[in-house]
């Protein structure tokens, strides 16, 4: 591989943002300095470079779903929002719960055109699996139904899991909803006749996360081993989140639609809007930001949830929960940092350095001499509207739709490669990323 410079960029560092050059090697960050020479120039011209960023959670749908998102489609659509690397959930059709399960999935993800993981599921029957997979992320538990069929509900199951995954140092990711509360709330609404938008955020409230937050991470820390609690959605979470840090291994995101989406959005998007753990109030998404600057809050990841619109628009119990958000990720924090809500750094930080620590992926998620050449090029002074037909997402629509932003990404490059180039794709072969814990 020929040698590559980034030229004249503004390099986002962890503390700080610094003018020069970035030398790139053999698909690693050789040198960051100024006036470097190479092979390749490019002349980002007195744009922003940011690490590539780390999207943690996805979801593509491959297999049982590839009609919604392939590898293909959902990877195109990573380089586009400026994200170099994914790590993709297991509740696929079938579930990634046996190691077996977990190499066929591999197959899918060989046309990938961005780097990738994967996080492992746990079911009520598969201990003996968690005691010997490797090569994963995490161990994805779903203790609130969603999209496919993963749900362990029993604390005795859930302990006992946790201690094996302890023991082997594997994070335990969880989606906290406490299913009997949705169950009986579901009921209770149906039953009234009860069809509006928001009568979804009533049947899994504030206190079905709240409860199974605060369950899962007392069992976090009888067991002893790193819960990361995925799409923190309430501010009684946060309360929570801040009570357990302090003595237990805890980690947490937020998801965009929660962070720039509360329930009054129901009116415009109706069940596009559906989403588990749904929308929340304008209360909660503050405390949600408040948390991300304090710390409480590691990371933000997409959730990325791809459905076809025809299924969107059915009745709100009927319709499938999820939104996508890789492509509109970014955009919509440049556009916060172009408003004062954030810094460069901090959209660095929460975006790409934070979920690499979390998940122990190795070099990546900073520029950094040594690290994978893994970089995103950012114009914050673009403006432009978030419009369906210029997604690469199979799904082919965004809750974001029409929302003009300021802060695009215009290259993205994975491993010393520039796979998004201004709204085209380039060939790449992404590669499964390695984990620190694993030999």
């Amino acid at each position: 591989m020929s040698e590559l410079v980034i030229k004249n960029g503004k390099i986002v560092l962890p503390e700080r943002t610094i003018s020069g050059d970035i030398l790139i090697a053999e698909g690693k960050i050789e040198k960051i300095g100024k006036n470097l020479s190479g092979g390749i120039i490019l002349d980002v011209k007195g744009k922003y470079v940011l690490p590539g960023l780390i999207d943690a959670h996805v979801h593509f749908r491959e297999p049982g779903g590839s009609n919604k998102e392939d590898w293909f489609t959902g990877s195109s659509a990573a380089a586009a929002g400026g994200v170099s690397c994914v790590l993709e959930m297991p509740n696929t059709q079938p579930p990634t719960v046996t190691g077996e399960l977990l190499n066929e999935k591999r197959k899918y993800a060989r046309r990938s055109v961005v780097d990738y993981g994967f996080h492992f599921g746990a079911s009520t029957s598969n201990i003996d699996e968690l005691r010997r997979v490797e090569g994963i992320a995490s161990v994805k538990f779903y203790m609130g139904s969603t999209t496919g069929s993963l749900l362990v509900e029993s604390d005795a199951i859930l302990y006992e899991q946790l201690r094996v995954l302890a023991k082997r140092n594997i994070p335990a990711t969880v989606h906290a909803e406490s299913e009997r509360m949705i169950s009986y709330l579901t009921n209770k609404l149906r039953s009234t006749c009860r069809i509006d938008a928001e009568a979804y955020s009533e049947a899994r409230p504030n206190m079905s996360a709240a409860e199974a937050a605060n369950r899962i991470l007392s069992l976090t820390k009888l067991a002893g081993n790193h819960t990361h609690l995925c799409h923190v959605s309430t501010k009684e979470e946060v309360d929570i989140l801040g009570i357990y840090r302090a003595n237990a291994q805890v980690s947490s995101e937020a998801a965009p639609h929660h962070l720039f989406l509360t329930k009054k959005d129901y009116k415009e998007l109706g069940t596009r809007a559906k989403t588990n753990p749904p929308m929340r109030s304008k209360e909660d998404q503050d405390a949600l930001w408040k948390a991300l600057m304090n710390g409480t809050i590691d990371m933000i990841a997409t959730d990325h949830a791809p459905h076809l619109l025809d299924s969107k628009d059915w009745g709100i119990w009927e319709a499938p929960s999820g939104v996508p958000g890789l492509e509109t990720m970014l955009p919509l924090l440049l556009d916060a940092v172009n408003h004062d809500r954030l810094t460069l750094e901090q959209v660095a930080r929460l975006t790409a350095e934070n979920p690499a620590r979390i998940f122990s992926i190795k070099n990546k998620g900073q520029i950094k001499a040594g690290y994978d050449a893994d970089l995103t090029i950012v114009d914050m002074s673009l403006a432009k509207k978030v419009e369906n037909d210029k997604l690469f997402t199979k799904c082919a629509w965004s809750p974001f739709a029409g929302r003009k932003l300021k802060g695009w990404p215009v290259k993205t490059i994975v491993r010393g490669n520039v796979v998004y180039d201004e709204g085209t794709i380039n060939k790449n072969k992404g590669e499964e990323v390695r984990y620190d814990r694993f030999s």
